[in-house]
This record gives C-alpha cells, sequence and structure tokens, in this order.
C-alpha cells in the first residue's frame, strides 16, 4: 500500500508499516499499527482487535512512532479473588499500569509480535486478551475447566490453553481469537512450544507424563511416561532456546527431568528444592531457574552440565517466574506476598523486590509498544 504518495509522507518519514505509531489530529489521538495510506490523504491503522482506522492527512498533527520497551505482565490472584494484571516497566522495575481481567488470573502468555497479551483465568474458565497498545481487554474467551499453562506459537496463529479438569486442551485461533478445537489428554497443566513451531509439550500433573503434539495437524505424535523417566506430578516444562532439550519440573519428586528433543527421551534427572513449582530458561540458553515452593528458593541449573550450581534463598515461598528480554534478571512471583523478587543473572543475587497487587502469580515478558 505505501506512504510514498501520501500528503503526509514527511511525517510518516522513516516510520516503516507494521510499526505501532500514534496519530493526534486537533480533536483525537489514535494508536494502532501503520497499514499505509489508502489514497493520497488518508493514513489507515489496524488495532489489535483488526479495527481499522482511517485518518484524513489534512487533520493530523503529529505523527509519532511508539517506543518498544521490555514488558513483564504479572497476573495477580489475590486468594483466588483477583481480577487484575500488573503491567511492569523491567527497565525501571516500576508498575506503570493495572488491567482488569477474570476471576482467579493464574497464568499469562504474550503474543510474540508483542500485540496482545493472554491470561488465563481459572475461576472463570476464560481467557482475557489484552490488547498491548490501549491496556485493555479486547475478548473474553470461554475455555475449559481448571485452565492453567497456555503457550503461544512462534508465528503468532496459535494459543493452547491446558486445561487439567477438562483433561483438554483448547486451540485459539490468535486471529479472531476463537476457540477452534480441543485435544484431549489426560490432566493436562502446562504446555511448551518448540522454537521452530512445530511441536508442543504437555505437562499432565495427575499421570506423570508428557504429552507431544503435532502443531501442524494439532494431534498427539508421542508420550513420554514415568517408565520412561518423568518424575511424580509434572507442573512445569520450558524448552531450550535452540530446541535441544525440555526441562520438567516434578513437583511430587522434587527433581527435573531433562529431555532430548530429538528422540523424545529422559536423559537426565537433576535434583532440586522441595515442591519445585515452575521454570524459566535465559535467552542464551546457559541457565535454567526453577523455583522452589516449600524451600523458600531458586535452584539455578548450568543447562551445559544438567547440574544445580547454586541456590538462592528468599524469603517467602516463589511461584512462576520469567526472565527479561535481554537477559539479565530473573522475575519471581512470591506466594501470599504483594511482591516480585529480582534477581539479577550474572551475580545470581535478590536485588530488590517490585510492589505489585495481592498475590502475584503467573508472569510473562514480552517487547511491547507502548503509548
Amino acid at each position: 500500500m505505501g506512504v510514498s504518495g501520501c500528503l503526509c509522507a514527511e511525517l510518516l518519514a522513516g516510520i516503516d508499516e507494521g510499526s505501532a505509531i500514534e496519530i493526534k489530529t486537533s480533536c483525537d489521538t489514535f494508536v494502532g499499527n501503520l497499514v499505509g495510506n489508502i489514497t493520497g490523504n488518508v493514513v489507515q491503522l489496524i488495532k489489535a482487535d483488526n479495527t481499522i482506522i482511517n485518518i484524513c492527512c489534512k487533520d493530523i498533527c503529529s505523527i509519532r512512532k511508539l517506543p518498544i520497551l521490555p514488558l513483564a505482565y504479572v497476573a495477580i490472584f489475590d486468594g483466588s479473588n483477583g481480577n487484575t494484571v500488573d503491567v511492569i516497566n523491567t527497565n525501571t522495575d516500576t508498575v506503570i499500569k493495572t488491567i482488569t481481567v477474570g476471576r482467579g488470573p493464574t497464568r499469562v502468555a504474550v503474543t510474540p509480535d508483542g500485540s496482545k497479551a493472554y491470561v488465563v483465568n481459572n475461576i472463570d474458565r476464560t481467557v482475557s486478551v489484552i490488547d498491548t497498545l490501549s491496556n485493555s481487554v479486547i475478548s473474553v474467551i470461554p475455555v475449559g475447566d481448571n485452565p492453567q499453562g497456555i503457550a503461544i506459537t512462534p508465528d503468532n496463529t496459535k494459543a493452547y490453553v491446558a486445561n487439567h479438569v477438562s483433561n483438554t486442551l483448547s486451540i485459539i485461533n490468535v486471529a479472531d481469537d476463537i476457540v477452534t478445537g480441543t485435544i484431549s489428554m489426560d490432566s493436562p497443566f502446562d504446555i511448551a512450544i518448540t522454537p521452530d513451531g512445530t511441536r508442543g509439550y504437555v505437562v499432565n500433573l495427575d499421570n506423570n507424563s508428557v504429552t507431544v503434539i503435532d502443531i501442524s495437524i494439532d494431534s498427539i505424535i508421542d508420550t513420554i511416561t514415568s517408565v520412561d523417566g518423568i518424575g511424580d506430578n509434572p507442573s512445569a516444562i520450558a524448552i531450550m532456546p535452540d530446541g535441544t532439550k525440555a526441562y520438567v519440573i516434578n513437583s511430587g519428586s522434587d527433581n527435573v527431568s531433562v529431555i532430548d528433543l530429538a528422540t523424545n527421551t529422559v536423559i537426565d534427572t537433576i535434583m532440586v528444592g522441595d515442591l519445585p513449582r515452575a521454570v524459566a530458561i535465559t535467552p542464551d540458553g546457559t541457565k535454567a531457574y526453577v523455583s522452589n515452593g516449600f524451600s523458600n528458593s531458586i535452584s539455578v541449573i548450568d543447562t551445559a552440565t544438567d547440574t544445580v550450581v547454586i541456590t538462592i534463598m528468599l524469603g517467602d515461598p516463589p511461584d512462576p517466574l520469567a526472565i527479561t528480554p535481554d537477559g539479565a534478571k530473573v522475575y519471581v512471583s512470591l506466594q501470599s506476598t504483594t511482591n516480585v523478587a529480582i534477581i539479577g543473572v550474572i551475580d545470581n543475587l535478590l536485588h530488590g523486590t517490585i510492589t505489585v497487587g495481592n498475590e502475584p502469580i503467573g508472569i510473562a515478558m514480552g517487547f511491547v509498544a507502548v503509548s
């Protein structure tokens, strides 16, 4: 479509199509992604809900390309009565927005393009979809009973939600936020998707197994069981950035099963703290951080040797955790508090806390345009 023939081409200089921008007119402000100009004097924007906005060039006062910042989205459970998500600017370690979602938010995932955040509402059995540009909920998607983990494909096309009690995986079309199907399995609790987007790995809490999904056809292609080396009550999973290994948190046996993804076999078992709950891997793939709920600690695993190299003690039980996109900091939700702990990846030391809502749980990172 282009902008070269547009009357406000000078204002759009240096701004590529698809960029998140803010347009101010004499009477309003519009935020969206630049589509281009549809005639010589009309600029077109598209919002996350696919709404199209046409703006006449003669009415435009200014056009600004929005900055892209690393943000953390933290689900606030508040004793199962919570209904908010706190947004943290990880450059400044400050809360910049609180967004109302459904009841009992537990998990969050940000789309790879940063345009949406998907929040799993455990009590409501829904997923709230946040437009990250406007920081508003643009859609609410019904899913199954006791929804838990969520993951989004690298190509931004599908989201998968593990419905623990319904024994299903809900498949959401990210373009229109509609459930397009389900996959049946036994007690799914969390899911991770390989970096190439070809397979999904689902941990099944109650039957001590990992189910492997072919993303292209949404079908089960393999199952890794306790006989193969999966521990008791697998509750979380993370995959290496290079797609070589997966780390499965076994909450019931206080260990981590390491899966070789080339063969779908368990190649190692790593003992960690008491009641491990979650795992996150650094962007460079060198470290895995495991939160231990009953030990009030974080186990740091060297992924080259698959050994615990240090244990970081905390004053409160850690829950889910996430690592900033630059790999510098680990954010850890602290159960039954109003704090998110900050751990430095280089020194593995606690660098303070951020005050958020009561009982933070799920946390996800992403590069997001901020207006």
